[in-house]
């Protein structure tokens, strides 16, 4: 998709959704400048094969939704972190029928008046979504990046849509301000400087062409020298990249809070697919974010696929908290379960049940424009200047853009306050 260079461009249609064999999912506290956090509370069923885990049946359905909220009134679902309860499954042969019942936070753009309830139409069968994709492409929406992700463009409302029933399992949610939905919650800015070091590892997608030119190439730069120029005694390596990077540097330095001087780290790694990285990047990317503090991805979602990647293989540290920044189109929707069951298996389900006291994610519910690296450096410049000037979520995504619908969630149980 065409990008627009050099201050603002696509980062990618970004559509996909995760996939996980656990029936439960985090309850995600949500901040959102731009867009209201409301709840679709529905119930569901569908039919697919008999081995195939409940959650990731039930996503592959959900995921439709994306398409019906997007081309509807540009809003979005938590599709991959849906919550999902009283799971019933049926065997039918080779096949099972799977009942469920859904809360799904949505991002809902301010402005737009938010209804009560909200009809859905989903496909029956996730055994035959292609045949259901190929009799509904171009009738009830249109693919934009091929019939197999069709549930990117799913448009029930279409004109001239005409669905038979026999197709489709029709829900209707009831609609509720997200009983999570916070304001003015902060990073846990303590925990960040506890060790009197921020330590920053992010990855940049190529976007249309590996050459120095190309706007993942050029916004990778272009964050290094942000970092660089508040660092005293800064020092920039260029490594040798592995086999799956294109370009990899490490930056160090140190940087004045609150009057004592702090150290600063930071890994900027370029990729052409995330995706498709193997262990030489699994190896690198996974040391350096074991003890990082602030994680970031800005390129192309992959459908999902480059999202979930990241959050495979980003690695995470028995109460170490992290802040996450997912730049690409849609990541809201498709962050699937990895990273916050990471954390909960890290920390103990009793101690953390969601998998987000030590995890907070920054996401776009909107397909994604580039800034050349603006926002990145803006949760730096937060980082380091919080003891002067504390900002909450609220005051650092003031800086982000409207058109992206940027959330924050995982928050709820932070407890850093100025």
């Amino acid at each position: 998709m065409k990008r627009f260079a050099p201050v603002l461009f696509l980062l990618a249609a970004a559509c996909g959704s995760s996939s996980s064999s656990d029936d439960d999912a985090s309850n995600d506290a949500i901040t959102s400048n731009d867009g209201a956090v409301l709840e679709f509370a529905f119930t569901g069923e569908l039919t697919t094969e008999k081995d195939t885990p409940a959650r990731q049946a039930i996503v592959s359905q959900l995921q439709y939704i994306q398409g019906t909220l997007t081309t509807d009134v540009e809003a979005n679902g938590q599709v991959g972190l849906v919550a999902l309860s009283e799971i019933r499954e049926t065997p039918n042969g080779d096949t099972k029928t799977i009942a469920f019942t859904a809360s799904l936070p949505v991002i809902w753009p301010k402005g737009k008046d938010a209804p009560k309830a909200y009809d859905l139409a989903l496909p029956a069968d996730t055994t035959k979504l292609d045949a259901f994709n190929a009799k509904y492409d171009g009738k009830c929406g249109t693919n934009e990046y091929g019939r197999e992700t069709f549930w990117h463009d799913w448009n029930p409302k279409a004109a001239g849509c005409a669905i038979d029933e026999a197709d489709v399992h029709r829900s209707k949610a009831t609609v509720r301000p997200h009983p999570n939905t916070t304001e003015g919650k902060y990073p846990e800015y303590d925990q960040v400087w506890a060790d009197d070091e921020l330590d920053v590892v992010a990855v940049f997608g190529i976007i249309s062409s590996n050459t120095d030119g190309d706007e993942g190439a050029r916004e990778r730069e272009s964050v290094i020298a942000s970092f660089q120029r508040t660092l005293t005694n800064a020092k920039r390596v260029d490594n040798t990249p592995g086999a799956s990077s294109i370009k990899d540097s490490t930056l160090t330095g140190t940087v004045l809070v609150d009057g004592k001087s702090r150290k600063v780290k930071l890994d900027a790694i370029l990729v052409n697919e995330l995706a498709s990285t193997g262990g030489d990047f699994d190896e690198r990317f996974g040391a350096a974010t074991e003890g990082a503090d602030l994680l970031v991805y800005s390129g192309h979602s992959g459908l999902g696929k480059n999202i979930n990647a990241f959050a495979t293989k980003a690695s995470a540290t028995k109460g170490h908290y992290q802040l996450a920044y997912l730049n690409g189109c849609q990541t809201f929707a498709y962050l699937g379960t990895a990273m916050h069951d990471k954390r909960r298996d890290l920390n103990g389900a009793a101690a953390d049940p969601n998998g987000t006291k030590f995890l907070d994610v920054v996401a776009n519910a909107l397909p994604a424009y580039g800034d050349n690296g603006r926002t990145i450096v803006d949760l730096y410049d937060a980082m380091t200047g919080y003891k002067q000037h504390p900002k909450s979520y609220n005051d650092i995504l003031t800086d982000f853009s409207s058109i992206h619908l940027v959330a924050v969630f995982g928050e709820e149980d932070n407890t850093f306050s100025p």
